[in-house]
């Protein structure tokens, strides 16, 4: 609102010294006149100019508010006033220049110069504000800077100095190793003390890791030559413990299969073929369900209890004809049974051998003592599970070395006074045929070791 209005000027005049009124002194009102600039101002007011000001004021004045005479100019002031009112925008009818000073017609002009001048002046103090924060910033980032580097020089200092120390405590570690290893094979001494902690330690260590988990594992950790000793020692131990654990583990039935394997190993191992081959074959309590003897059977036999039975083929002593046949075991007797009927019961007492051959066939022959008359003569027969069967009736009857395992050809006892002959050959494929002797010739297949 004040932008619209028109300002005026009142000078006082002071008429006497005395402060007399109607008196009026010439000389001094005349000299109050020239230097209050009244002449000039009325002649400024008679050109309608209502600001003047010298070129030297304007411009230290409103020097900011044109890039070209901020922060200094260092050409005429004249030169610097026309430079910034024509980058404020003045028009050619609100303002004139002279000599000395700049002439504003309108106190809007003015006004609009002023209100640019303080708005500028609180940009070059957010400016210098800024700049100050900037300085003091570099400031602050140049003292953390050279401290961060100062504690990187000492903290690589540090890092240098571990590092020495580590090399140096590797380097007396390898010498102490390379003079103990020179010295290993001496007795335990200062010079070779600590590398042959370090060889047991280590070889212990990664024994662990190597340890047998079962009996049949026969592999070990091969040690140092300094421990040897401990090593068997060790692995003895480590044998036996294993041992123990398996046999705490071994069930009653287990047991017994076991102790079976270990009479079939006496009896056949290395003397007939396919031993190696049952091994991983457990043992049946029985091949023969109660359910599969005839119940008249089970009556003739009722005192006593079947331990083992197995099918079996029974070939006649004169025509060696096939018949299909069971071999009951219990504690006293072997029977051969025919459906309902017992073909042949061989007691233990009478029972002389039992032969099998050493090639793959089945064939195995219960040999009995001529000199008992109930005995109609040897059983020969075939039997899927050989092994088996041989070493149940072995450990029935509770005899050493009663078991034969012949190469080439047996005698078996026919009738008294009358034998007959088993001849056992290999061939491409597995025939039991009665040659033209009147011999029983039986066939197998070699297996491959």
């Amino acid at each position: 609102m004040l932008l619209c209005k028109e300002p005026s000027y009142i000078r006082c005049i002071k008429p006497n010294d005395t402060k007399e009124p109607s008196k009026f002194d010439d000389f001094l009102i005349r000299h109050q006149i020239k230097y209050l600039g009244l002449m000039e101002h009325l002649r400024v007011r008679r050109a309608g100019f209502a600001y003047r000001r010298r070129y030297e004021h304007f411009l230290q004045r409103y020097k900011s508010l044109c890039p070209d005479t901020w922060p200094h100019w260092h050409g005429p002031p004249g030169e610097g006033v026309e430079r910034l009112i024509k980058y404020v925008g003045y028009r050619p009818e609100e303002y004139k220049l002279g000599k000395t000073k700049i002439f504003i017609r309108f106190p809007r002009t003015l006004f609009a110069t002023e209100d640019a001048f303080e708005f500028s002046k609180h940009q070059l103090v957010a400016r210098i504000q800024a700049m100050y924060k900037g300085c003091l910033g570099r400031r602050e980032y140049v003292k953390k800077r050279q401290a961060a580097t100062k504690l990187e020089a000492h903290w690589r200092g540090v890092l240098a100095r571990r590092e020495v120390q580590q090399r140096r405590w590797a380097v007396q570690i390898i010498r102490r190793f390379i003079k103990g290893f020179i010295h290993r094979h001496r007795p335990l001494c200062p010079d070779n003390e600590e590398f042959i902690v370090f060889v047991r330690k280590n070889y212990i260590l990664n024994l662990r890791n190597h340890v047998p988990k079962n009996v049949l594992d026969k592999s070990w950790l091969r040690p140092p030559g300094i421990l040897e000793h401990a090593s068997d020692l060790l692995r003895k131990m480590c044998m036996r413990n294993l041992v123990r654990k398996y046999c705490h583990g071994v069930t009653d039935e287990r047991r017994a299969m076991m102790q079976q394997k270990v009479v079939t190993s006496e009896i056949f191992r290395g003397k007939k073929e396919g031993y190696a081959d049952s091994l991983c074959q457990p043992f049946a309590t029985s091949r023969i369900d109660e359910g599969d003897i005839h119940p008249r059977v089970l009556q003739l036999i009722s005192s006593e209890k079947v331990e083992y039975g197995v099918p079996v083929i029974k070939y006649d002593r004169k025509g060696f004809k096939a018949r299909q046949r069971q071999l009951i075991l219990t504690r006293k007797a072997a029977y051969v049974v025919e459906m309902a009927k017992i073909k042949q019961k061989i007691e233990y007492s009478a029972l002389k051998g039992v032969s099998t051959s050493s090639l793959s066939d089945g064939i195995l022959v219960i040999h009995v003592s001529p000199e008992d008359n109930k005995q109609k003569g040897d059983a020969v027969l075939q039997c899927e599970h050989t092994f088996e069967a041989v070493t149940k009736l072995v450990m029935l009857v509770k005899k050493e070395n009663m078991v034969n395992v012949v190469q080439g050809s047996l005698q078996f006892y026919i009738t008294p006074g009358k034998e007959g002959t088993i001849v056992f050959h290999t061939g491409l494929e597995e025939h039991i045929y009665k040659d033209k002797n009147g011999q029983l010739t039986v066939v197998s297949v070699r297996r491959k070791s």
